[in-house]
């Protein structure tokens, strides 16, 4: 809301307070509706697929651990989605879980998802390399699309070395820290 709208967009007071235990859900984060589960240091670099489209098999390995835990803690896979920078991201996310497909789980890039909404959302932002190349990512009108399009809990997974040589993405990220839904990969 800051960045894009000036602050001026504020959720309406009937939903405002929804939180994932409203439907049952057990809290993993300590009462915070976003989380940034920063990557940086891992090691865990993106690669280039036959299509020049990004993909980061090791952040993808951990995106999937947090959408079962998600499951897990007792909301449907029918609730959860998760959208990916990159259409060779959701092509790898998409053969790791084919199980939860079926169960109702969505995975989609974030042109396809635009629109549409689920009651926790996961937002694998993919990139990570030591040049702070965000390519397309920088397409802040997009990333919006994908940072407001979870009705009750938001979950992004990125890598804040690389992503801070955008504005858009620092700013986020003080947000974020500032609201207490900072989490670092190598705690939880």
């Amino acid at each position: 809301s800051d960045s894009m709208y000036d602050g001026r967009l504020m959720p309406a007071p009937e939903v405002a307070d929804h939180r994932l235990e409203d439907l049952g859900a057990a809290d993993r984060f300590g009462g915070a509706v976003c989380v940034f589960l920063d990557t940086a240091g891992k090691g865990w670099s993106e690669e280039r697929d036959d299509d020049q489209s990004y993909f980061n098999r090791l952040q993808s390995e951990r995106v999937i651990d947090e959408a079962r835990a998600l499951e897990k803690s007792g909301l449907p896979w029918s609730k959860i989605a998760i959208i990916a920078g990159y259409r060779a991201e959701v092509r790898l996310l998409r053969a790791s879980l084919g199980a939860e497909l079926a169960a109702g789980l969505e995975v989609a890039t974030v042109d396809a998802f635009q629109g549409r909404e689920k009651e926790a959302v996961i937002v694998d932002l993919v990139r990570s390399n030591d040049d702070g190349e965000v390519g397309f990512l920088a397409d802040t009108r997009r990333m919006n699309v994908a940072l407001t399009r979870a009705r009750r809990f938001l979950l992004v997974v990125g890598d804040s070395a690389t992503l801070a040589a955008h504005p858009y993405y620092r700013a986020f990220q003080a947000k974020i820290e500032e609201q207490g839904g900072y989490r670092s990969a190598w705690s939880i």
